[in-house]
């Protein structure tokens, strides 16, 4: 009798135990730099009871995705692509093949992004664009509706210029105000920074981006010490302010950043996208969503990659966003624009008005590199301030040379191999 009812209490425990295990939802873990992704996978558990997703999030996500002997079962961030993390995982194409998403939904540059010797190891979630801010007065001037050369640029930031003796009391744009607009010019020009040991980069391009930049300040403004001379004396408000008090005709913002401004600003602006040759550079910080091969919750992992590339999760996003104004911190879906060409071009119009009209076609945006992990430490510390000394009245004689140097110099302080 005892025999028995042991093994009757053990197999009620094994029943339990396998109710449990069929019955209780599928869990994963996502690991994300993305604050919003912990919105997203509320909405997302609350809207069913098969899977749940369990949000981990961590500034450093492509590096501690690296660094982990444990793997998440699914990771969203920036700069999660590089030959370090290829490994990690799992082939998505089956999703492709299985009609489960739907391929032809995505920007095909941004797609391609995430493919890796012929496999989908990555779908983009969110990326940003950068923009010319100016007043809407000058709307007359800039007839394309989309994009604003920076060969015109430039000639409308030299006719803007005003001076009063030797002292400029107006000027149009000065390249040497904005690393980050630098930046996006050498992107433009074809010397963008890309992967390497640990990166790499166009020396000729380099040289030349960075000459093209320094003769625009000395033909348009005298040069770069006037430049920083007129950011001293007038430019301690904010950008988009001193651009509506025609202090300065154009400012360089990124569409994350604008579109978070207070409505009551951004009604008295207008914009266009900065490009040369109708290409629009697109910011390297692409937001991308992965699957882990050794990561737990594979299926839950799928049901909410599911869930979210379709239109109406994205409407439910951008509502929740407009309902509890969170639009006031983040920019659209996950801090920029989707990956999704309809959801762009359908339902961002209606939640941020001023984007009517002024969405860029597909075919003008132009994809960044693949960057290392550590690509924003090394951008900060490095890239950002030698733009800056490279653009400057006094510049460094050898760039290439003096920019390698910095990038040893970091390596070394931060123990990279």
């Amino acid at each position: 009798m005892r025999v028995f009812l042991k093994m009757a209490l053990a197999s009620l425990g094994f029943a339990i135990l396998a109710s449990c295990s069929l019955f209780g939802p599928a869990v994963t873990e996502l690991l994300t730099d993305e604050p919003q992704m912990a919105l997203y996978a509320s909405m997302f558990n609350l809207s069913q009871s098969r899977y749940k997703v369990n949000v981990v999030y961590d500034k450093n996500t492509a590096e501690t995705l690296i660094n982990s002997r444990k793997k998440p079962g699914l990771v969203i961030g920036k700069f999660i692509k590089n030959s370090q993390s290829h490994s990690i995982y799992q082939a998505l194409d089956q999703l492709f093949s299985e009609l489960i998403i739907n391929q032809s939904a995505f920007y095909p540059k941004l797609l391609e992004l995430g493919s890796t010797d012929g496999r989908q190891l990555l779908l983009p979630i969110a990326f940003n664009l950068p923009m010319i801010i100016f007043d809407k007065s000058m709307e007359e001037k800039i007839p394309d509706n989309f994009v604003l050369d920076i060969s015109l640029m430039e000639k409308l930031g030299a006719e803007f210029n005003k001076q009063n003796k030797n002292a400029f009391t107006a000027m149009g744009f000065g390249p040497h105000w904005s690393a980050d607009f630098i930046y996006s010019i050498l992107e433009l020009l074809d010397a963008g920074f890309r992967e390497g040991s640990p990166l790499k980069w166009n020396n000729v391009a380099l040289d030349n981006s960075l000459s093209y930049l320094r003769n625009w300040s000395e033909n348009s403004n005298v040069s770069t010490a006037k430049e920083e001379e007129f950011q001293f004396k007038y430019l301690y408000l904010p950008v988009y302010k001193s651009v509506v008090e025609k202090r300065i005709a154009f400012a360089y913002m990124s569409s994350s950043a604008f579109f978070t401004l207070a409505e009551e600003h951004r009604s008295a602006l207008s914009y266009r996208w900065l490009s040369k040759d109708m290409k629009i550079p697109v910011e390297e910080g692409i937001v991308f969503a992965g699957i882990c091969r050794k990561g737990k919750g594979r299926q839950a992992a799928e049901a909410f990659l599911t869930w979210f590339y379709s239109e109406e999760s994205h409407r439910l996003i951008l509502e929740d966003a407009r309902s509890y104004r969170s639009m006031e911190s983040f920019f659209g879906v996950a801090g920029g624009f989707s990956a999704l060409k309809s959801v762009n071009e359908k339902l961002f119009p209606v939640y941020y008005p001023s984007l009517l009209g002024k969405l860029p076609p597909a075919q003008y945006l132009k994809m960044p590199n693949a960057l290392p992990s550590r690509w924003a430490d090394m951008k900060s510390s490095i890239i950002l301030p030698f733009l800056l000394d490279a653009t400057s009245s006094n510049p460094p004689k050898n760039l290439n040379t003096t920019l390698e140097d910095r990038i040893q110099l970091w390596q070394k302080k931060n123990s990279v191999d």
